[in-house]
């Protein structure tokens, strides 16, 4: 009878020790486990890192590579064909040159030795400096003014008309203003000569470099 309860002590704390070594146990597993997911489990960081290095981001990066050289050669190659167009591109005016000119040919007693020299172009008239050959057979500068004024059937039409400061009969200009319809179906040549330099120094010629030299000494 005294002997039991010292047996029952002895098997409570043996079950105790045994629950605390399967507790102590399944903590420790529970923690390498838990240290083990942390190993596997990656960083945003490594993530990122071997995406970087993938052969998929390497062949991205050549691949974006190639677009911006084709892009940049189109580009290079735009530029140019845009620069070359402009060196041999003439100058062009607008097609109120075009009617000044028509109607100064039509009125020239030689036309087809009229130079151009200057346009100059106000947006409301239109100035045009020219050479023509007269009846003596000598060339002449002379300048021809068209004023214009909106018109409801041609967009444009001619006001007034000045030859070297003279007005032209305003009976002439009526009647050339009937054609004009014409005239914008098929618009003449709009080309216009270079613009000539501000400085005068870039108008003088070095007539040195065409004379022929007689005092040349000899080595």
């Amino acid at each position: 009878m005294s002997d039991t309860p010292k047996d029952e002590d002895d098997g409570i704390t043996l079950s105790v020790e045994i629950m605390d070594r399967a507790e102590r146990k399944a903590l420790k597993e529970k923690a390498k486990a838990e240290a083990a997911a942390k190993k596997v489990e990656p960083t945003q960081d490594e993530i990122e890192a071997a995406l970087a290095t993938s052969k998929l981001a390497n062949a991205q990066k050549v691949k974006r590579k190639r677009i911006f050289k084709g892009g940049g050669a189109l580009v290079g190659l735009a530029l140019f064909g845009w620069l070359v167009n402009y060196m041999f591109t003439p100058y062009r005016a607008g097609i109120t040159f075009g009617i000044c000119k028509t109607f100064l040919e039509l009125n020239l007693q030689f036309p087809q030795d009229m130079r151009i020299s200057t346009v100059d172009d106000f947006g409301e008239y239109v100035r045009i400096w020219y050479t023509q050959l007269d009846a003596f057979g000598e060339y002449r500068m002379e300048n021809i003014q068209c004023h214009f004024r909106a018109d409801e059937v041609t967009g444009a039409a001619i006001d007034k008309i000045t030859i070297n400061r003279r007005e032209v009969d305003p009976e002439r200009i009526t009647k050339f203003n009937k054609i004009l319809p014409v005239i914008l179906a098929s618009p003449p040549d709009l080309t216009i000569p270079y613009p000539l330099p501000d400085s005068l120094e870039s108008l003088q010629i070095d007539t040195n470099a065409f004379r022929f030299q007689l005092n040349l000494r000899r080595r």
